[in-house]
Parts: C-alpha cells; sequence; structure tokens
C-alpha cells in the first residue's frame, strides 16, 4: 500500500488510487482513509463484487471491523466487514480537495473588500 505522491507544498488526493492491504494494519489504515474521504470509493470484495458509495462509521475492533457505504440509490447503508475487503479504490471526485479553510475565506474576504 502506498501513499499518493505529495510534497508540504501540494498535497495530494487520493482520487484515483486504489489500496490493495497486505494484512490486517493496511487493510484499517485503507478503511481509516476511506472514511476521511470526501467522495465516493470503490470497495473490492473477496467473492468477486464491489460496492460504490459513501464510506462512513468504521469500526475496529471485537468480534469484525466493519465499515458502513451508502449506496447510490438506497436509503439504508451496506455493512460491509473488514476481512470480505481485498482493496478500496477511492473512484468518485475528491470534493474536498484544494478547499481549504484559508481559500474558503480569502474567496469571502474578497467581496467584503470592494
Amino acid at each position: 500500500m502506498s501513499a499518493p505522491n505529495a510534497s508540504n507544498d501540494h498535497p495530494q488526493s487520493w482520487e484515483g488510487c486504489r489500496l490493495q492491504p497486505v494484512n490486517d494494519a493496511e487493510l484499517q489504515e485503507a478503511l481509516r482513509r476511506a472514511v476521511d474521504y470526501r467522495g465516493d470509493v470503490t470497495i473490492h470484495l473477496k467473492a468477486g463484487g464491489q460496492l460504490v458509495g459513501y464510506a462512513f462509521d468504521r469500526q475496529e475492533g471485537i468480534p469484525h471491523s466493519s465499515i458502513k457505504v451508502y449506496l447510490a440509490g438506497q436509503s439504508e447503508p451496506c455493512l460491509v466487514k473488514a476481512h470480505d475487503i481485498v482493496a478500496v479504490e477511492f473512484s468518485g471526485e475528491d470534493t474536498a480537495f484544494g478547499r481549504s479553510w484559508e481559500d474558503w475565506s480569502k474567496k469571502w474576504q474578497k467581496p467584503q473588500m470592494s
């Protein structure tokens, strides 16, 4: 599992990245990143299927680690057990990338100064 190329000056988005964890620690990190991501993710399952939606509510621990995913067109979230996941792909647009508090406040202050 590797992170996107980033520097201190130009942080990178996870958009388009695919994480294929090889152990439980990497899987937990991939799930943490999926929940932190501000776009849709594709969860690739061991059974061969995939789920596409917005990930939230990561539960780590006993008896099973899991993550909830809101799927398009569904009113209730889907619970996915971590041990069923083989990969996490950051497939949707990263809606928060490049939108920092500083950028927002600069844009907001410009009309006020006019």
